[in-house]
């Protein structure tokens, strides 16, 4: 990551801040109460004693305020608090209730009035609405919304897509099928930081959230979009902070249990285009919490539990090709997960929270409408983590925030028995093609944040540091997939000739440990009464990269041909030649601002510039290269590819059941050095991208607000995986290289994509009032990348020119994130009775597809050229095929559309009373209410053969809904929950 002369000034400066006794903000688990305290002419009263306490644990927090009348509570645990204020002279004030949030400073100014009469002033009045101290866009989803709202198997970060401006898909990884994924910024997820209790929680192999915890265990969430501080690193996209439930002072607890049958459910689309009947459905979840006091006002404890259990179908059709394989398959999907915390009141300055979660699940790996049943695997992820949390108020105007979390993650894909993947068309058969593969994370996390509030008459400054270390000794892959043969089909015969075989071999198992390490340092400064700077930098490096490839013959020989000068006609392959260098420059200016236009905080201008890094996941740049990098793995044998099939020796067709040797002029690596045919640039760098933000919000009434924001997002560094030895006037690019495989399926990992998206967000965001909740969005977006996919996501091989790969034809609409127009809708509506009503309305445009023709016009060897016209998917006619029309030239890779999606979830419950303090909520919930198919197609799709002839699945969708790996059918659910 290059950055300017300007932005190492700015790492000095934060050197220097670090070297001075200077605090940090710590609001990562807790939230703050700051504000101003005047009397009734407006001039600051210093010496008042402010507190905030929380009746249910009896935490206290008390501050006085200075010269300019501010004072600050700080390091408070979220929940709903009474605020006092007192000075003797002055009529005592008391306000509640407040909520405090986690990551969110809330501002209670306080006018306090000249005693008259010996009574106390207590006013009732909501949170406000708006912040007035923070520049950044996003929103904390609550408690009240978590239980509310209808959740789609109880995976709280869904509820991440009623924050405006923020999308959902599912993970991209075939690790992580049934996990759902929010999309922001352009990106699918794996931009994304999660942090639970202030520990890290991604998945550092794949990208993306790591474990799972029982909805009954979360408390709130907030989600922070785009410009957010220096406190928060690793994410170029956005950032999900997560807090759980803690005991209180009085017993709490509950039960639920939800189920579904197929007597609730429509019949998939899949199902009516198969011609089979309804097919067996069952899903059950069940669990519960329970918490308290272990010694009243000091200790308190809280656990939950949660389990699934899910029987479903799937319909296979392989149209033939593969008999055996088709038919009506049962898909399992269990999950076992748990967490138990520990809290303490070690003093009026001490706070102490440990927290122990696990997940244990397991889900199907490969099942889809086209894929024989002998491909599916069942796919096992466990889980393990162990936090602590210590907030320290150090002294009148400083706090300390230490966490510490180790966690384990494996995840584990067999393959049932051994035997090679056949590929024809879109069908699978044989063989699961990704398996086997196994994945090992261990990470020990430290992190340290110190803060402290400094001020004079009419400013304030809320200075923070902080650093984070986490060490991962065991960053484990073993890819073994291809180990059994890929056999391409030549036609639809699985006893007919084979186009196309690789195999695997040699070590395709690798350890990478990792050191991350991140410095920063943040000062939000109330310049004036009205207006706060936000104003910080931060410094992220990561030991252990780029790894030793001294042992690659491929890598020795681009770093020759670099140094020659024989890849100057190839700025992909600029790094090649240079001395390998770890990324050491990723300094992250941020500025931003908010500006309270008349001073009572119903109007607020906000906007904000900075710079963010993510942490580049191994799979997207090193997996493959590290295996060559340890002395060999990867490709055996790699054929040319034959349209009629290839020979044997004796001239005769080479078939699926004969052995691959036999096959005549076999390309052929040696067996005993076997070479992954990757390398990874020796100038690798860390995903960054350039946030600009700025927007306006308005308090409508003391329950309403809505907002305008407009945010531009610049990808930059971005991984990406390309083939660059293709042909160049009839010549390979690196054939006087000698790079092996000696084709095109040889790639290089660098760090030289591009993405930009462009949105306006409208956002209308209305707590409970007139017995309504609402939060409505709407997103009109643009996002454009170089790499083909979203900015999280490594490049397809859709390069049409290796001498100039960023000309306008590649600049192109991303294919997982692209959607013009989304729209949510999500509300909690008290209806008579005691019956509530919440809706969840989803709304996504088309997204892009990539069409080609395999006819390859540019002469570069790789049939990945786009069509002539770009097209739209409409429907599926009566007898099957694609229902599709044309828009226009294509101009761009991924230049055609695929089909919108929609969806309306409903839940209605009632709660009914059964005793002191106990109550029962019966609860009836609808997914997909209107049954839309949504379709799903590919990223890419062809048009035609490579024989030329069109192809009747060109366009085709792969699934509906209710298909495994996508969002159901219209669905049934009833449940009750029990809490006391």
């Amino acid at each position: 990551m290059r950055r300017p002369d300007f932005f190492v000034a700015c790492a000095l400066a934060a050197a220097s801040v670090l070297a001075s006794p200077l605090p940090a903000r710590a609001q990562l688990t807790t939230g703050t109460i700051s504000g101003r305290i005047v009397d009734a002419q407006g001039a600051a009263i210093p010496g008042v004693t402010v507190e905030a306490a929380d009746g249910e644990t009896g935490f206290v927090r008390t501050d006085t305020t200075d010269t300019a009348g501010t004072y600050r509570l700080a390091a408070l645990p979220a929940g709903k608090y009474e605020v006092k204020a007192s000075l003797q002279g002055f009529e005592p004030f008391d306000r509640t209730p407040v909520d405090v949030n986690i990551a969110t400073t809330t501002t209670i100014d306080v006018k306090l009035a000249v005693a008259r009469v010996s009574e106390r002033v207590t006013v009732t009045a909501p949170t406000p609405l708006i912040s007035t101290s923070s520049s950044s866009l996003g929103e904390v989803v609550d408690i009240n919304r978590v239980q509310g709202l209808p959740l789609n198997g109880r995976q709280f970060a869904n509820l991440a897509a009623t924050v405006p401006g923020v999308g959902l898909g599912f993970h991209s990884d075939v690790s992580k099928s049934a996990q759902y994924a929010p999309q922001i910024s352009g990106g699918n997820g794996r931009n994304v930081n999660y942090i639970v209790d202030g520990g890290d929680n991604n998945d550092d192999t794949v990208g993306g959230l790591l474990q799972m915890f029982p909805l009954e265990a979360i408390q709130e969430f907030k989600l922070v979009t785009q410009r957010f501080d220096a406190e928060y690193g690793r994410s170029n996209g956005a950032v999900l902070n997560v807090v759980t439930k803690s005991g209180t002072n009085t017993l709490h607890g509950s039960w639920f249990t939800s189920g579904r049958d197929d007597a609730l459910n429509a019949r998939t689309f899949t199902e009516k285009q198969q011609q089979v009947a309804k097919q067996d459905y069952s899903r059950y979840q069940y669990g519960g919490s329970v918490g308290g006091p272990i010694r009243k006002d000091k200790i308190f404890f809280f656990g939950a539990y949660e389990g699934t259990n899910q029987h479903t179908v799937q319909s296979v059709n392989t149209q033939g090709i593969f008999a055996d394989g088709s038919g009506v398959f049962p898909v399992e999907f269990r999950e076992q997960m748990g967490t138990t915390k520990v809290t303490a009141n070690l003093s009026n300055a001490q706070y102490l929270a440990v927290r122990y979660g696990f997940d244990h699940n397991t889900q199907p790996n490969g099942a889809t409408p086209v894929n024989a049943h002998s491909t599916w695997v069942t796919s096992t992820n466990d889980f393990h983590s162990l936090n602590a949390n210590h907030n320290w108020i150090t002294g009148p105007a400083s706090l300390n925030e230490f966490v510490f979390q180790y966690s384990r993650f494996v995840n584990d894909i067999p393959v049932d028995a051994p035997g090679p993947s056949i590929l024809f068309a879109s069908f699978l058969g044989g063989t699961n093609v990704t398996a086997p593969q196994r994945t090992e994370q261990v990470k020990w996390q430290f992190r340290d944040d110190y803060s402290r509030t400094t001020g004079g008459p009419g400013i304030s400054h809320e200075l923070h540091v902080g650093l984070n270390v986490i060490n991962e000794p065991r960053l484990f892959i073993s890819t073994e997939s291809g180990k059994y043969g890929v056999y391409s089909l030549a036609g639809p015969d699985v006893n007919g000739g084979v186009a196309s075989v690789f195999q695997a071999g040699g070590n395709l198992s690798f350890n990478q440990p990792l050191t991350m390490y991140g410095l920063y340092t943040q000062d939000d400064w109330r310049a004036t009464p009205r207006l706060t700077l936000n104003l910080g930098v931060r410094w992220d490096y990561v030991a252990g990269l780029p790894i030793d490839q001294g042992k690659s013959s491929n890598f020795q020989r681009l770093q020759a041909a670099g140094q020659a000068g024989q890849l100057a006609g190839y700025p992909l392959l600029s790094d090649f030649g240079k001395s390998p260098r770890g990324d050491i420059d990723n300094v992250q200016p941020r500025f931003g601002a908010v500006y309270d236009l008349r001073g009572n905080g119903r109007d607020i201008l906000r906007g904000g510039w900075g710079i963010y890094t993510d942490f580049a996941y191994t799979a997207s740049n090193v997996l493959m290269a590290a295996l060559d990098g340890l002395g060999g793995g990867g490709i055996t044998y790699q054929s040319p590819f034959s349209p009629t099939g290839l020979l044997k020796e004796d001239g005769t067709l080479f078939r699926v059941t004969d052995p691959i040797d036999s096959i005549y002029y076999l390309n052929t690596v040696d067996p005993a050095k076997p070479v992954a045919g990757e390398v990874a640039s020796p100038r690798l760098e860390q995903p960054y991208s350039r946030q600009t933000t700025a927007g306006w919000e308005h308090a409508v009434g003391g329950a309403t607000s809505v907002s305008v924001d407009y945010a531009r997002v610049e990808g930059r560094d971005l991984n990406m995986r390309v083939r660059p030895n293709v042909l160049v006037n009839g010549k390979l690019a690196l054939a006087d290289i000698g790079v092996q495989p000696p084709n095109n399926t040889f790639r290089v990992a660098i760090s030289k994509g591009q993405s930009l998206y462009n949105a306006m967000i409208v956002g209308v965001r209305q707590r409970m009032s007139h017995h309504v909740d609402l939060d409505a969005s709407y997103t009109l977006a643009k996002a454009t990348s170089s790499i083909g996919t979203a900015y999280d996501e490594v490049a397809q091989n859709i390069i049409q020119n290796i001498a100039d790969p960023f000309n306008a034809m590649e600049n192109a609409p991303s294919t997982r994130t692209d959607a013009r127009h989304r729209v949510t809708i999500s509300a909690i509506v008290e209806a008579p009775l005691g019956i509530r009503v919440a809706p969840v309305v989803f709304y996504r445009s088309a997204l892009p597809i990539n069409t080609i023709d395999q006819q390859d016009p540019n002469l570069d060897g790789n049939r990945n050229d786009p069509t002539a016209l770009a097209y739209k998917f409409v429907g599926v006619n009566a007898d099957g095929t694609p229902r599709i029309e044309e828009t226009g030239p294509c101009t761009v890779v991924n230049c055609s559309r695929r089909a919108p999606f929609s969806q309306v979830n409903m839940r209605v419950s009632r709660s009914f009373t059964l005793g002191a303090g106990v109550h029962l909520e019966a609860i009836a919930e609808v997914f997909n209410l209107f049954n839309a198919k949504n379709p799903s197609l590919p990223v890419s799709t062809f048009r035609t053969a490579r024989s030329g002839a069109l192809l009747s699945n060109f366009m085709m969708p792969s699934a509906y809904a209710g298909d495994v790996g996508q969002p159901e059918q219209r669905i049934g659910q009833l449940g009750v929950r029990l809490t006391f």
